[in-house]
Parts: C-alpha cells; structure tokens; sequence
C-alpha cells in the first residue's frame, strides 16, 4: 500500500513539474490560416477568393504589428491582382508594401511592379522597376530567370527584339531543371514572338509549338489561346495554308474560356485572312 501511494506521488508531481505547450495565440492562428488558404485558393485559380483571404490576413498581422507578415501577404494579395487583371489595384497594394519597407521583400515586389506596368503598357516604368530587381539580383539569385522573363517582355515591347531574345533563351538556360513548367512555358512563347518579330518564322514555330504542350499540360486556357495565336501568326508569315486552323483553334478555346478580348483578336484575324483572300487573284 505504501509503494502505491509513494509511486501515485511521484508521479502527480511530475506532471506537476512538466510546463503546458503554450496554445498558438488566437489571433496568430487566425492570420497563418487566412494565409494558408489563400495559397491554396491561389494554386487553384480562384484567384478572387485568393485576394479576399491574403487581405484579410494583411488585416490580421497589421492588427497584431507583424509589420513583416503584412508585407509578405501584401505581396501575394497583389499577384493575385494581376491574375484577375487588375493592374492598377495591384500597383496600390505594392506601393504600401514598399512604404513598409519590410527586409528580404524588395526584388519580390520589384518584379511583380514591372509585371503590373507591363500590363499597363507603362514601358519607361517597367524599365526602371527591372533596372531596379536587377540591382537586387546579383550573382543568379532565385528570381534571376523571373527578372530575365520580364526583361525580355519590356525588350519586345520596346521592338528590341534581339535584347528580348537574349533575355527569353537566358531564362529558358536558367529554368532547364527546375520544375518550373509555368515560367518555361513563358520562356519558349517569348522566343517564338521574339523570332518571329525577327524575321525568322521557321524558328519561332517549334518555340511556339513547345509552349503550346507545356500550356496544354498545364490546362491553361488563356496561355493556350495565346499560344494558338502565335501559331498563327507564324504560319500567316509564311503563307501556310493552315493558318485559318491555328486561329479558329484560339478562337474556339477562348469562347469556351469566356476570354472575350482573345475571342476578339482570332475573329478579327480570321476576317483579315477572308479579305486578303478574297483580294489575292
């Protein structure tokens, strides 16, 4: 009986001395959860609901002073922005996140700035923001193929097509590898636009062609509208009698999609095939 008891003591007294797991605190939890679930939103494509939860998560860290933890959801609230199309929404959150100043963010927002002026067709801009990221970008950092992709965008923008193109196989090199499917995608449909607007037709084809079965895979429609597009173009460029197919296949993905700007541009190349048809002898 007394061994019972004195082994009942020692161990009443060692939970005693044994210290609780503190719980996460509430308002912690509630930010990393808004967090997770808009990456997880995000991954899907819903990317509206993205925005709604990465906001509030901005919210919640800004309540609680985690000026750091605001400043990262900022970032993802604002590439969320520029999914849906809304540039100059996305131009707003980055300039908060920059008045933060949070450490470790800033060639994360510099790029994502020269996507959204891109967008907008603020090339001078996207200039500096890149001039900027690249500043930040030494060495091959992480994001080097990211900032390459976007220079490459600004070059063909700015009709310098072979700075573009140095930029566009930069990226490709620096993505060969990785399981970046997404950005290499990019990559080859960079090349293809840069060649072609070189004057090289056959060799922006089978760069075409690569980006069109990544987006495939992908199950991206607008990229594969876009792709199509492309396709089109090319094969406009040399006369090839099937280019009415590549863009009724844009205009058929797009309609499906509801991509109505893209519908748009494959009904208006397929009239200007029509005419020029009708005006060849």
């Amino acid at each position: 009986m007394r061994a019972r008891l004195l082994l009942l003591t020692s161990l009443i007294l060692a939970g005693c001395g044994t210290t609780p797991k503190p719980a996460e605190p509430f308002r912690i939890k509630s930010a990393l959860e808004a967090e997770s679930e808009g990456a997880k939103r995000y991954g899907r494509g819903d990317y509206a609901l993205a925005a709604r939860r990465f906001g509030e998560a901005v919210r919640i860290y800004a309540s609680i002073d985690d000026s750091t933890g605001a400043a990262r959801n900022r970032l993802h609230l604002a590439r969320s922005e520029l999914a849906l199309g809304r540039n100059d929404a996305a131009l707003n959150v980055l300039a908060t996140a920059e008045r933060d100043g949070a450490a470790g963010l800033a060639l994360e927002s510099l790029l994502l700035k020269a996507q959204a002026q891109l967008a907008l067709d603020r090339g001078d801009a996207a200039q500096q923001s890149l001039a900027a990221a690249a500043g930040h970008c030494a060495n091959a950092c992480p994001q080097a193929a990211t900032l390459n992709l976007l220079q490459a965008r600004a070059a063909l923008a700015a009709r310098r097509v072979a700075d573009a193109l140095t930029h566009a196989e930069a990226a490709l090199k620096l993505l060969q590898g990785k399981d970046e499917a997404h950005e290499t995608g990019n990559a080859w449909r960079l090349i293809a636009a840069a060649r072609l607007s070189a004057g090289d037709a056959a060799g922006a084809l089978p760069a075409a062609h690569a980006a069109l079965d990544i987006d495939r895979r992908l199950a991206l429609p607008e990229k594969i509208a876009h792709d199509w597009l492309l396709i089109g173009g090319i094969r406009e460029r040399v006369g090839a009698s099937d280019t009415a197919t590549a863009y009724r296949n844009a205009l058929d993905v797009a309609n499906a999609a509801g991509l109505n700007e893209i519908s748009m541009t494959a009904t208006q190349a397929l009239k200007d095939i029509g005419m020029q048809k009708k005006a060849s002898p």
